[in-house]
């Protein structure tokens, strides 16, 4: 199989999970199921969601907790790019988030992810959103939890 079929399977196996994790309801349990077991996830940024942790564990535990502090939240994929061989492949995804906040007010926000797969399971996982809007999301919940 060339390269470009490879990449055109990456590219559909990615929509199809993006599919199903950002329709939200416990869709990322897939998308850990795909991990290797010493997955390395990051999400970047000092906001309560921020993270860098190592294992399916800790990868479905953040899932877990974003989705008890965004209920409802759903993950768009826009764009995705595949490079590289099957041993070292390269995966970009540029994702909408959007949602209603506990308060009643919309969310709304970009994302960028960055996948490194070898040999079909994802050993790195990084995701880079606006944590300015992000954060004030997070105390919004927080403030409309405690009120």
């Amino acid at each position: 199989m060339g390269a470009f079929m490879y990449h055109a399977i990456v590219r559909r196996k990615v929509r199809n999970l993006w599919r199903t994790v950002g329709s939200g309801e416990g869709g990322w349990r897939k998308a850990v199921a795909l991990a290797a077991p010493d997955v390395h996830f990051r999400f970047v940024g000092d906001t309560p969601m921020g993270a860098d942790l190592r294992g399916r564990e800790g990868f479905a535990d953040w899932f877990e907790r974003f989705e008890r502090t965004f209920p409802g939240l759903r993950l768009t994929l826009q764009d995705v790019v595949v490079q590289g061989p099957p041993w070292n492949t390269s995966v970009v995804t540029r994702l909408t988030v959007r949602g209603t906040l506990a308060d009643g007010g919309a969310y709304e926000n970009e994302a960028v992810q960055w996948v490194r797969l070898r040999w079909g399971r994802m050993v790195e996982d990084t995701v880079l959103e606006d944590t300015l809007r992000l954060d004030q999301a997070c105390r919004r919940q927080e403030a409309a939890r405690a009120a």
